[in-house]
């Protein structure tokens, strides 16, 4: 899986850095191969209501890409959270592809009858 890390307005700290590769190993062991790339940002905002800092998450998969977005005052925290919400995503994406497109039952052809 490759992973890309980014801040926005601010320096990753080494401890965020840390976190990241842990929540990275985590998703790697959970769901393994699912992931192609991983990309994190960390954003700090100006928003005081929502907290100082936006934490974005998106994977791409197969077909598909899966987008997380937190926003608090607590980088680690929101990585968690963020990680979180996006293995529930990915557990949801296997459950789908594993029941596969629902088809109309199969009709019969008949030969010979007109």
């Amino acid at each position: 899986m490759e992973l890309q890390v980014e801040g926005r307005n601010l320096d990753i700290r080494k401890s965020w850095q840390e976190k990241i590769e842990e929540e990275r190993e985590r998703l790697t062991r959970h769901h393994p191969g699912l992931v192609h790339h991983l990309r994190v940002s960390v954003e700090e905002t100006s928003h005081h209501k929502a907290g100082g800092y936006q934490v974005l998450v998106v994977a791409s998969v197969p077909n598909d890409t899966a987008v997380v977005k937190r926003r608090g005052e607590k980088v680690p925290a929101l990585l968690v959270e963020a990680f979180d919400t996006l293995g529930l995503q990915l557990k949801e994406l296997q459950r789908k592809r594993r029941q596969g497109p629902k088809l109309p039952p199969e009709t019969e052809l008949r030969e010979g009858v007109q």
